[in-house]
């Protein structure tokens, strides 16, 4: 207990040594200095290593000594937390002016000043004058009339901030003037680094709008590290202008993104390179180094939200937490160089990119003296280079996707184009036997029609019309879909080809019938008229208008009946209007044997069709309509009954062809 006590009172006794033999900076009323008054002789400093823990009471207490030269100096500190302390005092003998200056001890990751008009000896008096951050190191040190006033200023530091300590005095006008000089020469840098920042953030959303649309990975990947980058530069940004966007009390933001950036770049040359699916074991290893990142970036949030560092040595926050990029970019390098890929001379491109601007060049023009100062605030600011490699590797990144992309394209158009050869073959093909199959059925009935009676001969010559319908419908529609084909319009050429299909299978079973249902009539009719919707670019249109008395599921008529006078008004009457036209179908009963249906369209009329047929080179020959004319003809002869057609020409108030009706009476 006595020897505790004895070293209590000679450490006081210590302290009130230093306390009494520190110098007060002395002021006779607000100084007219036109330069820096250097303080860090009249400057005491102690250093806190107990982790920024101690009260300000206890601080107060401790042995101040004069400013060491060696932390006058950049250094590397071994601990990852430095906390240290400035001790001023400041005098006004002027009984009439008040002193004003502001406290400069150069950039630091926190500065908080605080002020003691008691010299230490109630602490009650204790005033936080300002707490504020690296990006702001000017400090109001005000001295009232006849006062001397002592400062502490507590310091910390944190990794990478181990800028040299300083201790200067200014009066407000001459600080003023150094800040807008400081802010003028780096207009340059800042405009630089708006556009540098913009571009990036550029290139992520259109990235992000391509996954959007095509749902590939490598867009969604290099997004992301395009918006990492943006936002490391951003932060850069924020602390060398003073922009005041990030809350840095939260600890180096940047740290968390720049493992981000890692983390997804090398997912992005990973897909580019197709590694999962094409080298598994060498993605293995990627996905183990990734996993590295993920454990460093866990090490940063954890230091983040708790207020301390992890690990007390500087060597993992220094140099080990920085191995997993490294490794990661050596290993993309080597896969780069070992695997064939159209794609790596742009991969390597970007990394050579920013590996020169970032290690090569920032290092060699850093030190460069004798420039203007708005070229040093470029060349001698590491991180302009840093984000020049930056935009460098997302430009050549870029290109990598522009030529995937294409290569792509290049693929989907050639297999394109070898399926609608193969379609065109099978189409050839099928043509050509139902051609075979058509001239032997005629040569079957024709045989039959030499042994039979007049009612057979009628019926068989029926049958041979009916049959007559489908190459009649084929070679129509093979036509369009040649036409589409030869324009590369696959879309409309699938979309064709699948209404084609379903009329084709429609028109074979319709064929095999003497008599179709009424439903199975229409559900041709849609799909024929469908089909030169496509054909015509949606110039026609159409509507089938049925009594609602009408029962299309019982009701029976020839097939491919109304179809010829359907494909008359399209091609006739619609065909030669620029704004196209419409074809009315309209099916009523109005008596309980016989079934009325009405053709109309709002064409040019038989006239004008007349004219245009005269001078138009391709003629147009409705082989439909005149074999559809035969059919009523035997029709009416094997019924015994009466089938009608009478077409009517549309004429408007002038007298002029303004469309046709074609009127049908049909038993049933």
């Amino acid at each position: 207990m006595v020897i505790r006590r004895f070293l209590t009172l000679l450490a006081g006794w210590l302290v009130c040594i230093h306390c009494s033999a520190q110098t007060a900076i002395v002021f006779n009323g607000q100084p007219a200095k036109e330069q820096a008054l250097n303080i860090t002789g009249q400057t005491f400093f102690y250093e806190d290593l107990s982790g920024d823990t101690l009260s300000f009471a206890e601080i107060i207490k401790q042995p101040f000594i004069p400013l060491p030269a060696e932390r006058l100096k950049p250094f590397i500190a071994s601990r990852p937390l430095i906390v240290n302390w400035l001790k001023f005092r400041v005098s006004n003998t002027s009984a009439t002016d008040t002193v004003s200056l502001v406290f400069n001890c150069n950039f630091h990751a926190f500065v908080h000043l605080y002020e003691d008009s008691s010299n230490g000896v109630a602490t009650s008096s204790l005033v936080a004058l300002r707490e504020t951050l690296a990006r702001e190191p000017d400090q109001p040190v005000v001295v009232p009339p006849g006062t001397t006033n002592t400062y502490y200023v507590r310091i910390i530091e944190k990794i990478e901030y181990l800028m040299p300590l300083a201790a200067e005095l200014f009066t407000p006008g001459l600080y003023q003037q150094m800040t807008i000089k400081g802010k003028n020469d780096g207009n340059y840098l800042f405009l630089f680094m708006s556009m540098a920042t913009g571009c990036l953030l550029f290139m992520t959303i259109f990235a992000a709008y391509q996954y959007w649309l095509t749902k590939d990975k490598a867009f969604l990947y290099y997004a992301a590290y395009v918006l990492c980058a943006s936002a490391v530069w951003l932060i850069i940004a924020d602390h060398r202008f003073n922009l005041h966007l990030f809350d840095v009390y939260k600890d180096r933001p940047h740290i968390l993104v720049s493992s981000g950036i890692a983390f997804f770049y090398a997912l992005f040359i990973a897909h580019i390179l197709e590694l999962p699916h094409r080298f598994p074991g060498q993605w293995k290893i990627l996905k183990a180094l990734l996993w590295l990142i993920v454990l460093e970036t866990l090490v940063e949030i954890s230091d983040n939200l708790s207020g301390r560092f992890l690990f007390s040595s500087n060597l993992y926050y220094l140099q080990l937490m920085h191995i997993p990029n490294l490794l990661i970019n050596a290993y993309l390098i080597w896969l780069l160089v070992i695997v064939k890929s159209p794609f790596r001379k742009y991969l390597l491109a970007g990394m050579l990119s920013l590996f020169l601007f970032l290690f090569v060049i920032s290092r060699f023009v850093f030190s460069i003296s004798g420039l203007s100062p708005q070229i040093t605030a470029f060349v001698n600011f590491p991180p302009f280079w840093g984000i020049l490699g930056v935009v460098a590797e997302a430009i050549c990144f870029a290109l990598a996707l522009a030529y995937r992309s294409k290569r792509i394209q290049d693929e989907k158009n050639k297999l394109q184009e070898g399926y609608t050869n193969q379609l065109k073959t099978e189409l050839e093909k099928q043509a050509s036997e139902m051609e075979q199959q058509h001239r032997l059925l005629e040569h079957q009935k024709l045989h039959q029609m030499e042994t039979a009676f007049e009612k057979k001969l009628a019926e068989t010559e029926m049958i041979a019309l009916r049959a007559q319908m489908n190459p009649h419908f084929i070679f129509n529609c093979l036509n369009s879909i040649k036409l589409y084909t030869l324009e590369n319009d696959s879309e409309t050429a699938s979309s064709y080809l699948t209404t084609f299909s379903r009329l084709i299978r429609l028109v074979l079973d319709n064929s095999r019938s003497e008599k179709v249902t009424l439903q199975n009539e229409i559900e041709t009719i849609r799909l024929y008229i469908e089909l030169e919707v496509m054909r015509f670019k949606n110039k026609v249109s159409y509507d089938i208008r049925i009594d609602e008395n009408i029962d299309t599921a019982y009701i029976e008529i020839p097939p491919l009946l109304l179809q010829p006078y359907i494909e008359n008004a399209i091609w006739h009457g619609l065909m030669h209007k620029e704004e196209g036209g419409k074809v009315i179908i309209t099916l009523s009963q109005p008596h309980g044997q016989s079934l009325h249906a009405e053709i109309v369209d709002n064409g040019i009329g038989r006239e004008m069709a007349a004219l245009y047929k005269s001078k138009s080179i391709i003629k147009h020959k409705s082989f439909g309509v005149k074999m559809t004319n035969e059919r009523l003809q035997i029709i009416n002869q094997l019924y015994n009954i009466q089938a009608r057609i009478e077409i009517t020409d549309l004429k408007n108030n002038h007298g002029i062809g303004c469309g046709t009706k074609v009127s049908i009476d049909i038993p049933i």
